[in-house]
């Protein structure tokens, strides 16, 4: 998972290039505005997927001995109010940052259609040229949005982790990792990433893997403390050995 940083670091750059190439290219700026929107819808997508590569494959995983499957995790999850609640915010926050892509529209077209006023001010207050003004102009857009994205987020209380953890509907155990099963895609190679953190709630039937950057896996089960114990024995296997 991307960090807020680390994020806001990758925006700063593309903006900065998108930027220019609405100055170069004129004519392609629609063109260029959807990508730039598509790719930070990308780039949101690709942090909270997270993942910690552990050099162990998915292979590896499925042709290892089988110690617990669950088919009806999703299930299970569903059954926890604190859960349902946290899923709740998290959807809310997200509608109101789809609904923003909206308000950039009319603020995309109100740049355009000012466009040659903006650049002909800009140049009576000192830009050098055409090329500098329109990229003044662009870049200042750009941030703004940036801006409100940021404002959004805060005012919704989102961090640098998302509000609710990943829950699959189902998984499979073996002594080499973990498949998870739906739309995640993924998989939990053992022994765990160094910084890793593992807690369980037996009264509501769960195992929360914790990865270093910060992305939450909750696994529902109605076995919580005997998953438990197998991340704990194959999972931490090498900080026990080194302890």
């Amino acid at each position: 998972m991307l960090s807020r940083r680390t994020m806001m670091l990758i925006s700063q750059v593309y903006i900065v290039v998108l930027a220019y190439a609405f100055v170069a290219f004129p004519r392609y700026v629609w063109l260029l505005f959807l990508i730039y929107l598509g790719l930070m819808m990308g780039l949101s997508a690709y942090s909270a997927r997270g993942g910690v590569k552990t050099g162990v494959t998915r292979a590896d995983i499925e042709r290892a001995r089988q110690l617990l499957r669950e088919e009806n995790a999703l299930q299970l999850a569903m059954e926890d109010e604190e859960l349902l609640a946290l899923y709740s915010k998290q959807m809310k926050i997200s509608m109101i940052s789809f609904a923003v892509l909206f308000l950039y529209i009319p603020l995309f077209y109100a740049v355009r259609y000012y466009y040659k006023s903006l650049v002909e001010f800009l140049k009576s207050i000192g830009a050098p040229s055409d090329t500098v003004a329109g990229f003044i102009i662009w870049l200042s857009l750009f941030e703004l949005m940036t801006v409100i994205s940021f404002l959004i987020q805060r005012r919704g209380g989102v961090g640098d982790k998302p509000i609710a953890p990943m829950v699959p509907k189902g998984f499979v155990v073996t002594d080499k990792g973990i498949l998870l099963k739906g739309s995640l895609g993924r998989i939990i190679g053992f022994p765990l990433p160094e910084g890793t953190r593992v807690e369980v709630n037996e009264a509501k039937g769960y195992v929360e893997i914790i990865e270093p950057k910060g992305t939450r896996i909750r696994l529902y089960t109605m076995k919580a403390k005997r998953l438990y114990e197998i991340i704990q024995r194959y999972g931490l296997r090498k900080k026990k050995e080194e302890s």
